[in-house]
């Protein structure tokens, strides 16, 4: 109070340099496993609407393709089955001739007589009694094997010949394989067999066969045991 008897209201001093702490941040909130989880599903099904979009649009374009693409591709789908069902022969790329099994007795002079049926062929090249023509001037491999028995006491003569314009003298002998033997009489009759190749020159109208001494002792069977034939290298 002064002195008048007048009442005067309290002074407060407040200091402004003085610092208050403040309150501390509250921790941050972890999301659950729930909310990772519905994420996830979110994005599961996000992720398939696109791709069945994507199918969508495919299947829509296959649909408007051009008719005749699509004939095309039917005619290239028909053409493919019928190359897996059909069996295609392939030609050789140069002349050549195989010749197998010997369809009738040997000749009396020895030349072998053979077949041109089963896996025989000829390709520019001709056949004819037991002998093959060359159509083309080259360098050829020939070759021959004959099957036949061993008597007791004999030789057997295996050989190819070529008839030829370019020489004089008969008849050229190319390969030869001879073989002589006389067997026990306690031993049984063996089954052999001689095998000739070799490559040659040979000009165009030339022709080479194959001739046996004692042919009576080739035994005729299957292909596999008696063939004759040659191929341009």
């Amino acid at each position: 109070m002064d002195e008048g008897g007048v009442m005067c209201p309290p002074v407060f001093v407040v200091d402004g340099q003085a610092g208050y702490p403040l309150p501390p941040r509250p921790p941050p909130r972890r999301r659950s496993t729930v909310q990772w989880l519905l994420f996830l599903l979110v994005s599961l099904a996000l992720c398939g609407m696109a791709v069945e979009a994507c199918f969508i649009y495919h299947l829509y374009s296959s649909r408007n393709i051009p008719s005749g693409r699509t004939e095309k591709s039917y005619q290239d789908r028909n053409e493919i089955e019928t190359l897996k069902t059909t069996n295609h022969v392939v030609k050789p790329s140069a002349p050549a001739a195989h010749l197998t099994a010997l369809s009738l007795p040997p000749q009396a002079d020895g030349v072998l007589q053979w077949n041109l049926d089963g896996n025989s062929f000829t390709h520019q090249m001709q056949y004819r009694e037991g002998v093959l023509v060359v159509e083309e001037e080259g360098y050829y491999f020939i070759y021959s094997k004959v099957f036949f028995t061993e008597p007791e006491c004999t030789s057997f003569t295996h050989a190819v010949l070529c008839n030829t314009q370019r020489y004089l003298g008969g008849d050229t002998e190319l390969m030869q394989s001879r073989r002589f033997h006389c067997r026990s009489q306690w031993r049984s009759r063996n089954l052999l067999n001689s095998y000739l190749g070799g490559v040659y020159h040979l000009s165009k109208g030339d022709s080479i066969y194959v001739k046996a001494q004692n042919h009576t002792q080739i035994v005729r069977h299957i292909s596999p045991e008696n063939f004759f034939g040659a191929y341009m290298i």
